[in-house]
Order: structure tokens, then sequence, then C-alpha cells
């Protein structure tokens, strides 16, 4: 991936690029499945290695709550609809495991 607005850096033992700026990555190996591959343009990976950036994440949570709104993860709905992830909450009033 080349783009000159595009900045990317390299984590130890892998050997692709990650892109700078986000709040986590995931390094994946391609698992061939040549139907689902061909049939729906839908590739299955296995995940061999992942990483948050600790001004959003630690101490096992994300910390959506308390850092800056230009943390927040953007997900696409559907029909163009996009979110950003918002206020937390809690079930019970008690902070999940």
């Amino acid at each position: 991936m080349r783009h000159p607005a595009v900045r990317t850096f390299e984590m130890p033992g892998t050997d692709m690029p990650f892109i700078e700026g986000c709040a986590g990555w995931l390094a994946c190996k391609v698992i061939p499945e040549p139907h689902n591959q061909d049939t729906y343009d839908l590739f299955i990976g296995e995940i061999t290695g992942a990483w948050a950036d600790s001004r959003i994440f630690s101490n096992g949570r994300w910390k959506f709550d308390s850092a800056d709104p230009a943390w927040r993860s953007l997900h696409y709905i559907a029909g163009g609809q996009f979110y950003a992830t918002g206020e937390g909450m809690t079930m019970g009033g008690q902070e999940m495991p």
C-alpha cells in the first residue's frame, strides 16, 4: 500500500505495513477458501497479532469515554450511514469483565 498521504510503519516480527494513527492494529494471515473468495469476494483470516495505542486502550479496556473524541472509531452501518463510537455504558451498574 503506497500513497503519499498514508504513513505506515512496521511492527516487530511482522513483514507487513501498518497505518499510523489508528487506535488498534491486527495482523492477519489469509486462510485459503477458494469458494468464498471466488463467489463472494470474502477472505477469511487468522489473526496472528494484535496491538492497540495506549492512549485509547489500557489495562485490557478501551477508553473511548475519557479519550480525545478524535480517537472514536468509525463504523459503517448500511445505506451510507456511519456512526462514531460514543458514550460507554455498563450492565447492572458494574463494569463488564
